[in-house]
């Protein structure tokens, strides 16, 4: 390897190193991976055979019927009983209560005193019915109940908020890369306390504004306070273990209710969402009247939850369905009861990125040495590879953020596919035009091999093919025959124009050397020439294969002693039926015939030759050539002195 060749290779590997930095952590890598994830789940997700968890609903139809949000505490607490009456393992609410209810008769009458001086009063009604957040606290107190709490980014819209020890997961030793947040939304104490668990609800939509994951644990002033599904769990199982089991990738594992799942270093689980009608869903509105199967809820994890839309949370989940938050709750407990819950551990984006780096390079490296074809055989193996092992841990429950892996080498290939055809495109246009070279050389040999057989010549076809560039160019400025007179065709015709005698090397020296006027049988062997050189190009032609050029040198050699009268040969051709290189030919060739010494006769002057091109004007030549060359009669004269007969 060159030193040009070693410095090309050393930029290649650092622009690849610098391509993958660019990568990592990019939005659109990000991104890109979830959409990859989105994907393979859609096919890998089957809903278990029975759902562990009911949802209660206050959706429209039950605000209709018994109003606006938020209802009197009764009606809650009355929901909560009747759920309750049929035995369900937990009934958690995805609703938080942090003020009091202004609805209790207690409230009313402070109410009307503070703001109207009057006093009311409820005769009668015992003092356990003046206060309905009394009533929803015992309606908690009596059965095994959890309630949310939220994190907030603003202390504003927190009030004081003290979460009971028994609350809370206890760690073996601190558990690092968790959420945090120092604020915190409770429901009144008096509510909260009676509570048998407390869980957050948070729930953060990716990038992209999917809703994919939710975090296990949030530290909270040096407390974990667990998701809403898992403290629906703790409300069973107090003794919840969690620790981080890997001291390189931080990933947690938790163990509840005999079941051991594992999460990523920031206590992330991915969520399976199942259809919308595969979920246990009643509306509060049917509990209250009693139409509904006991067995819905008899046994079964309840969450009790805001589905009219503007009243709660809705989040869009990847199949492009919105759902409300409970949902996702419910899918946690629904995931982790079938042991089905997805971690996505971060150290796998590092391995992935970093082993579709070092492919990326092995890629480099066989295309500096020409590979093509192992190139190609290694991607597609090693993008397969990357999706079974993809599929094989899914399976286990691992999310390996294959994403990382495979967009960032799909993309190098990608560019290194533009960097080939580029390559490709170089080298076909320098052999192209080394051929090209090769070509003109052979064509200015052939010219040279019958030049050499007519000795007086001498630089003749040097100087013809500068004047029928001259011509051309010319025309093609005034904008004449534009359909042919393109720069290729003019570079091909310079190219061509030394071959309008080839013909000559089937000639006998004695006609073609022979001092004097030919005989008339000579003159008729002397025309064959133009034949010949047809056939000796169209043999190239046939040969081989057709090119611009060579068609453009055999019509000059067979046209160029054509007469635009059409009393010229070989086919007696008038006209524009001539080919228009022919007749720039035919001025070309006279005219530097007339002012070159032969040995059939000496050179003519300028003036003279000037006369008889155009005493030739609409017999032997185009008229419109002729016109060109009276224009162009001086640059004709400046090319017949630079390039003068040795």
């Amino acid at each position: 390897m060159n030193f040009k060749s070693k410095t090309f290779f050393f930029v290649s590997f650092i622009l690849t190193i610098l391509f993958y930095v660019g990568w990592w952590n990019s939005s659109i890598l990000i991104n890109l991976d979830h959409k990859i994830y989105d994907l393979v789940i859609s096919f890998d997700t089957k809903p278990p055979s029975v759902a562990s968890t009911t949802v209660v609903e206050i959706d429209e139809k039950s605000l209709q019927a018994l109003g606006q949000w938020p209802w009197p505490r009764v009606v809650t607490a009355s929901l909560v009983k009747k759920i309750a009456a049929n035995r369900p393992a937990a009934v958690s609410l995805d609703l938080i209560f942090p003020e009091e209810d202004r609805t209790s008769p207690a409230i009313v009458n402070n109410f009307y005193n503070d703001f109207f001086r009057l006093k009311t009063t409820f005769s009668g009604l015992p003092d356990i019915l003046k206060d309905n957040d009394l009533i929803f606290a015992d309606s908690i107190s009596n059965n095994n109940v959890v309630l949310p709490v939220f994190f907030t980014e603003s202390a504003s819209m927190t009030k004081e908020c003290t979460i009971s020890q028994k609350f809370l997961i206890q760690e073996k030793k601190p558990l690092l890369g968790l959420f945090e947040s120092p604020y915190l939304l409770c429901s009144l104490p008096g509510i909260q306390n009676k509570a048998k668990a407390v869980g957050h609800i948070q729930a953060s939509p990716d990038e992209d504004g999917i809703l994919r994951r939710l975090p296990l644990l949030i530290r909270h002033q040096d407390e974990l306070i667990p998701t809403l599904g898992l403290a629906t769990m703790t409300s069973l199982d107090p003794g919840v273990k969690v620790e981080q089991t890997d001291l390189l990738t931080n990933d947690i594992t938790v163990q509840t209710l005999r079941h051991t799942f594992t999460t990523d270093e920031q206590a992330n689980v991915l969520l399976r969402f199942y259809p919308r009608n595969w979920y246990h869903r009643i509306s509060a509105l049917d509990v209250f009247n009693g139409d509904y199967d006991p067995n819905l809820f008899q046994g079964k994890f309840v969450f009790i939850g805001a589905t009219a839309m503007g009243l709660h949370d809705h989040y869009t989940i990847s199949d492009g369905s919105i759902r409300s938050g409970v949902f996702a709750h419910a899918t946690l407990i629904e995931d982790l009861l079938n042991d089905t819950m997805l971690t996505q551990p971060s150290v796998y984006k590092i391995i992935n990125i970093s082993l579709s780096a070092l492919f990326a390079l092995i890629l480099m490296i066989l295309m500096f040495r020409k590979h093509y074809v192992y190139m190609l055989v290694m991607f597609f193996i090693v993008e397969i590879f990357g999706f079974i092992s993809s599929y094989i841990l899914l399976r286990e429950n691992i999310y390996i953020s294959i994403g990382y892996f495979v967009i960032p080498l799909i993309s190098y290939v990608f560019v290194l596919s533009i960097a080939l055809f580029f390559i490709y495109y170089r080298d076909r246009k320098l052999f192209y035009e080394d051929m090209s070279k090769a070509n003109m050389a052979m064509l200015e040999s052939m010219a040279l091999v019958a030049e050499t057989r007519d000795t007086d010549t001498g630089a003749h076809i040097i100087r013809t093919k500068e004047y029928i560039r001259v011509l051309a160019l010319y025309l093609k400025s005034k904008n004449r025959h534009k359909d042919i007179l393109t720069s290729d065709y003019i570079v091909n015709l310079y190219h061509a124009a030394p071959l309008h005698d080839i013909g000559k090397v089937g000639i006998p020296d004695y006609i073609l050397k022979k001092n004097g006027k030919l005989t008339e049988d000579e003159f008729e062997i002397m025309k064959t020439h133009s034949l010949l050189g047809k056939e000796i190009i169209g043999n190239s032609i046939h040969a081989y294969h057709e090119t611009k050029m060579l068609r453009i040198a055999y019509n000059i050699a067979y046209s160029h002693h054509e007469k635009w009268n059409g009393s010229g040969y070989p086919l007696g051709l008038k006209g524009e039926d001539i080919p228009l290189e022919a007749r720039l030919m035919a001025i070309a060739d006279v005219y530097d015939a007339l002012i070159s010494k032969r040995c059939y006769k000496p050179s003519f002057t300028l003036e003279m030759a000037e006369e008889i091109i155009v005493q030739g004007n609409g017999i032997h030549f185009d008229p419109e050539l002729v016109d060109a060359f009276l224009i162009l009669k001086e640059e004709f004269q400046m090319i017949a002195e630079k390039f003068t007969d040795s």
